[in-house]
């Protein structure tokens, strides 16, 4: 660690848990991580179109309610937009409804990283890679050297994310159309294992800028860390979806311009940074715990939790 470059406010007092440093962090470099997040936005702005694209692909395979037409049926069938669904007022505010619930679903690839740009999303990981190891964050230079340094791998593991999540999606409007019990319980499993993948992706981003280690074994790594954590993993994927889906979706219920200018506000300056942190820092206290640092060149780096050891006399023998 270069302790020059590291603000006195970065040193949290050991005697405090992780949650207390979490926030603490948060608090301290709060501008710093909504800076990020629409830096985030900016740099995914192609990527975001590609989400869209996803989003009116396969909503409507997975379920033909999310077909325009259906929707705006369904909606006055329903009573939703009342009897006036066969009028341009019913119509317009069906569509309007739809186009929101494709918008939420666009901010949800994005925001879970599902669908980014890989060596942008490095940069971006190692800003907060900084910021939960108290070393001092520095924007351009830190995404700077984050992406330089891991854009083959984030490259490759941006790719992973887009392929798995299609087949995801695709498996699950597949089975769930067959209309049998096995088919609703085998969609039933793409979905559980859509979500599993997203907090196995951002640990992956984490892993690529935190240790040298080849993408295999990091996923690999990234699969024990959620069998390993699973309950504060569950507690993750639901974090990700109240805040990128549940509270934006509650806002707007008021309909007013002032909801609207709040939800804006709320995906360009604050949710997709303070989400993607959270992870970043509670798999950094998981890479501490079970992942040894780096060693000097000469020697081989532990990589992978078969040769890992929690015992500290084994470590000093080993220096």
């Amino acid at each position: 660690m270069n302790l020059k470059k590291v603000p006195k406010e970065d040193f949290v007092p050991e005697q405090h848990g992780p949650v207390f440093n979490f926030f603490y962090t948060l608090k301290t470099h709060f501008f710093t991580i909504t800076s990020v997040n629409f830096l985030f936005l900016v740099f995914n702005i192609p990527m975001m179109l590609v989400a869209f694209a996803f989003v009116l692909l396969f909503l409507p395979y997975i379920n033909s309610v999310f077909v325009p037409t259906d929707f705006v049926q369904f909606m006055a069938d329903s009573g939703v937009v009342g009897n006036q669904a066969i009028n341009d007022v019913g119509t317009e505010a069906a569509y309007q409804i739809y186009y929101l619930i494709v918008v939420f679903c666009v901010m949800f690839l994005l925001g879970t990283t599902l669908i980014v740009i890989g060596p942008f999303q490095a940069g971006f990981t190692q800003i907060y890679r900084n910021l939960y190891r108290q070393e001092g964050a520095f924007v351009f230079s830190d995404f700077k050297e984050g992406m330089k340094n891991n854009w083959k791998q984030s490259l490759i593991a941006s790719i992973v994310s887009i392929v798995v999540t299609a087949l995801c999606l695709l498996a699950t409007g597949f089975y769930l159309n067959l209309g049998t019990s096995w088919g609703t319980a085998i969609g039933t499993f793409f979905i559980i294992l859509f979500f599993v993948f997203i907090i196995i992706q951002n640990m992956v981003y984490t892993m690529i800028v935190s240790r040298e280690i080849s993408l295999p074994k990091i996923y690999k790594n990234a699969v024990l860390f959620f069998l390993l954590k699973f309950g504060p993993c569950l507690g993750l994927i639901l974090m990700l979806i109240v805040t990128l889906i549940v509270i934006p979706a509650m806002l707007l219920i008021t309909t007013t311009y002032f909801a609207y200018a709040l939800v804006v506000f709320y995906y360009i300056v604050l949710i997709f940074g303070v989400d993607q942190f959270a992870i970043a820092y509670f798999t950094g206290e998981l890479i501490q715990e079970y992942i040894a640092p780096q060693v000097d060149e000469e020697e081989e780096p532990v990589d992978d939790f078969e040769e890992l050891t929690d015992d500290p006399e084994e470590e000093d023998d080993g220096d």
